[in-house]
């Protein structure tokens, strides 16, 4: 097995944990089904319908997360998909940085989507290879920025 193989099935382990914590949480306003999705490449992830806490309208976004480093570094920030979502970047503006069709800190600009600053634990990231429940992951990554959203 290639180190690629082993890190795109990592990044899978990874989606299923996020898909388990996106199905603990009411459907979407939209009515659109929270999902996560592995890029074709592996070396990126999408999540569909990412809740946001309350007061957040609407009450979801899409999100790109670029795991071409993983996991041996955090993600450098998160993307949140332009379409429809002005009100939403302007509150999260509210918390944190937000560059539509940019990014800093080594981050690509990816053209359609606002780049998030958000750097998870203080850039502290242990991953347990043996456990990854146990250290840093991606869902927790996501479950972070979800809690730092909040009002």
């Amino acid at each position: 097995m290639t180190e690629r193989s082993a890190i795109t099935r990592q990044i899978q382990r990874e989606a299923a944990a996020i898909q388990d914590w996106l199905d603990g949480f009411y459907a979407a306003d939209s009515g659109r089904p929270r999902r996560v999705v592995v890029g074709r490449t592996g070396e990126y992830l999408i999540v569909q319908a990412m809740p946001l806490p309350d007061g957040y309208r609407p009450d979801d976004v899409d999100l790109l997360i670029l795991v071409d480093n993983f996991p041996s570094i955090p993600p450098i920030g998160l993307y949140v998909l332009n379409r429809g979502v002005v009100g939403v970047i302007a509150q999260i503006r509210q918390r944190m940085n937000a560059f539509q069709n940019a990014a800093f800190h080594s981050a690509p600009s990816i053209e359609g989507y606002t780049w998030i600053c958000y750097a998870y634990a203080d850039n502290r990231w242990k991953y347990n290879h043996a456990a990854p429940h146990k250290g840093d992951n991606l869902r927790k990554f996501l479950a972070a920025f979800h809690s730092e959203l909040k009002p």
